[in-house]
């Protein structure tokens, strides 16, 4: 048996890890770092945003979950960039296990880009490919704890721009926890940082945020998933 073979898979790490990591201080001082990098980047490279329904988040309370369509690496810099300050400072974003976090153990490539995006985007690992119950339970502590946090439903970037049907995780994670569901609809990503690209291209982004949705208990979680895309979807016809 080789020594590659040794070596147990990792799994997604749950909230106590998930909250530590965000605490250490080296993260603390690589967000600053490159959160003032990026606001360079975006007036250099002439990018911009525009927003809609803030407002509604005003009156909404928090922890709640963002559910957004997802074209793009940019998607999450710009949902989290145009949330109130206070908001967005107890935001996490969920990403793929299987495509940031270095599972085996064996990638320093992997483990340096999950510092980078716990840093710069609280970005942690939830599993898509295996059960996803125990990621649906840390999500479940990170609300507990009060943060709020953003999910793209439809499981991927889409390469199209085109909205894939969403997935039911968000449902149970909504139903569970009972915190309010804020639909999401990023437009424009696609054409400002396309796939494998690490320069952003000159454009706008539009960010519509739609009233918090919450989970009946006389529907089904294939219902409230329809329900939440069914907006999604809508604020994107409208933009």
């Amino acid at each position: 048996m080789t020594s590659q073979e040794l070596i147990k898979p990792k799994a997604p790490p749950n909230a106590d890890d998930i909250l530590k990591q965000f605490s250490r201080p080296q993260v603390r001082i690589c967000r600053f770092v490159l959160l003032t990098c990026l606001k360079f980047v975006k007036w250099i490279r002439r990018v911009k945003w525009k927003t809609s329904g803030v407002n509604l988040l005003e009156k909404v309370d928090s922890p709640v979950i963002f559910a957004s369509n997802h074209q793009s690496h940019v998607d999450t810099h710009v949902i989290l960039a145009t949330l109130p300050t206070v908001l967005r400072n107890k935001t996490a974003v969920a990403a793929a296990f299987d495509h940031f976090a270095d599972a085996d153990g064996t990638s320093k490539k992997k483990r340096t880009i999950q510092f980078l995006v716990a840093a710069i985007w609280h970005a942690f690992s939830i599993e898509r490919i295996k059960s996803p119950l125990s990621s649906i339970r840390t999500m479940q502590n990170l609300l507990a704890r009060g943060w709020s946090i953003v999910i793209y439903p439809e499981g991927t970037r889409s390469r199209t721009g085109d909205i894939a049907r969403f997935k039911p995780g968000l449902a149970l994670v909504a139903k569970k926890s009972g915190r309010p569901v804020v639909p999401v609809c990023v437009q424009g990503g696609l054409q400002v940082l396309p796939e494998a690209t690490y320069l952003p291209h000159s454009g706008t982004i539009h960010v519509s945020f739609g009233e918090p949705l919450h989970f009946s208990q006389d529907e089904s979680t294939t219902e409230f998933m329809a329900r939440v895309e069914s907006v999604v979807r809508s604020m994107a016809k409208n933009t």
